[in-house]
């Protein structure tokens, strides 16, 4: 299962409500969804491969989505209640749809350059999830005290020749992140879950009862074909599948991921992964620099040329009828500029 419904607001204005992140061509020939199924296609049939994702993206969705994924396999949410209440919904839908079996959850908006490595990852994870009742994620070896990550602490165990996951940590401020980096004692949390669907539904009922308890009344829409999934999610509460079941569960394994990761979170998080020149430069599009340092372009504006002179540690994004000057030690603040913008009746068109 694939999650796409996100905004990608953090990459404004590269991405917009109108095309967000993971209809993109961010880093190769694909978009970004597309180059998740690709990435995953020699070791599950596209039968059984799903999408959820917004109903406000599903013209986007039927339009991009790779056509070998089977329509109904791709699963719409009425409205956004963060991954918990996503992940029991589509839990509910598949099994309804495939019977009971182990579930990979995979982002639409990760940047994975070996992807033979992630699939033997997943593999590893399958054979631990049907032991038990075992919840597995995989964790990403920290390289850099990020504060935009989860964070997982973990125990290698001998007699079961796996990783024990102690507990989950949300994201650290900058001194608490480079604790954990020098530790040696946690990875950063992937967001890549590997599940039986009957195993986390227990989960739900266990820790997240006021949301398990709508189980029934959506499989009973499913059957009499009723429109009563928008009033379930009116109902819940909008948690993560972090905070509401992984923080608080016990029988969470993780498997070391050995492959090269990047959730493409940020605009500073998609200039990572975009090649430098000597003075660590990244330049996209019709742009001429002369005296820059450390400073990111990009222009996707044919009819426009960006000049700059003299200037260091700067963002520079033409998209979308939108200019973007930002400092990149302070894109945190960009979701306050945002805001700003949504509050603007006139404005609210560029976002």
């Amino acid at each position: 299962m694939i999650l796409a419904g996100g905004k990608g607001s953090r990459l404004w204005p590269i991405s917009t409500t109108n095309k967000p992140k993971q209809y993109l061509n961010l880093y190769s020939d694909n978009i970004m969804i597309n180059e998740t199924i690709k990435r995953i296609e020699n070791l599950f049939e596209y039968d059984n491969v799903f999408v959820i994702t917004s109903i406000e993206q599903k013209e986007l969705a039927e339009r991009y989505v790779d056509y070998k994924i089977p329509r109904e396999n791709i699963i719409y949410e009425p409205m956004s209640k963060s991954t918990a209440m996503c992940i029991f919904y589509a839990s509910i839908k598949i099994l309804n749809q495939k019977g009971n079996g182990t579930m990979t959850i995979l982002s639409s908006d990760h940047y994975i350059s070996q992807p033979e490595k992630l699939l033997k990852n997943i593999k590893e994870g399958i054979s631990l999830a049907t032991i038990d009742e075992n919840l597995v994620t995989i964790g990403i070896k920290p390289t850099y005290p990020a504060t935009g990550f989860g964070y997982i602490k973990y125990n290698y165990e001998d007699n079961l020749k796996c990783n024990i996951v102690e507990e989950f940590k949300e994201k650290p401020v900058y001194k608490k992140a480079q604790e954990y980096l020098e530790s040696g004692k946690y990875y950063w949390n992937s967001g890549m879950f590997i599940w039986k669907i009957s195993t986390i539904l227990n989960n739900f009922q266990k820790f997240l009862p006021q949301i398990y308890r709508y189980k029934d009344e959506i499989i009973n829409g499913f059957r009499n074909n009723t429109n009563i999934l928008k009033d379930v999610y009116q109902k819940v509460e909008s948690i993560s599948i972090d905070k509401g079941i992984l923080e608080r569960a016990s029988n969470i394994k993780m498997i070391k991921g050995e492959f090269e990761w990047l959730d493409i979170g940020s605009i500073n998080d998609f200039f990572k992964i975009q090649e430098k020149d000597q003075n660590a430069n990244t330049i996209k599009g019709n742009s001429v620099i002369e005296d820059v340092e450390h400073c990111n372009i990009y222009n996707n504006d044919n009819n426009i040329m960006i000049a700059i002179v003299g200037t260091k540690g700067l963002n520079i994004v033409k998209s979308n009828n939108v200019l973007l000057i930002a400092e990149q030690e302070k894109m945190i603040k960009l979701p306050n500029l945002i805001k700003k913008i949504q509050e603007n009746k006139e404005l609210e068109k560029y976002l």
